[in-house]
């Protein structure tokens, strides 16, 4: 193994950006969108704004849990960034355990299907070591 480094850009291919084929093939994929749900399951869940056990509930539907703590919800009304949030993922429950959060970003959705509904995607960072239980 030689000790030089090799240089990433010696395997670089130069594109004619202007050459039919692919100006044909781009046109073919210019409308595609490309739909990074993965595998999870949305689930409906219960979202109190606020941490106490009194706020009222409101459904969301749960798009996403991320290794890093992050949540990500669709709901039909806005939340702002900073709000603290109560989740509860399993509302059935004998007892029930709620999921302290804070409202990281929230914005419209923007797939072709939200267009003329009210969706919002909101994300949330969850306190893990923070649960409230009943």
């Amino acid at each position: 193994m030689s000790g030089k480094p090799q240089d990433p850009t010696n395997k670089l291919v130069d594109v004619d950006w202007d050459d039919p084929r692919l100006q044909e093939l781009l046109k073919k994929t210019q409308g595609l969108r490309l739909d990074n749900r993965g595998t999870f399951q949305p689930r409906r869940i219960l979202l109190r704004r606020g941490w106490h056990d009194g706020a009222a509930a409101e459904t969301a539907t749960l798009a996403a849990e991320h290794a890093d703590g992050r949540l990500t919800l669709i709901t039909d009304f806005p939340l702002e960034r900073g709000d603290p949030v109560m989740i509860d993922k399993n509302a059935a429950a004998a007892h029930p355990q709620h999921i302290l959060a804070e409202v990281t970003d929230c914005r419209r959705g923007s797939r072709p299907e939200d267009d003329g509904h009210r969706v919002f995607v909101i994300t949330l960072l969850s306190h893990k070591n923070q649960r409230w239980l009943r």
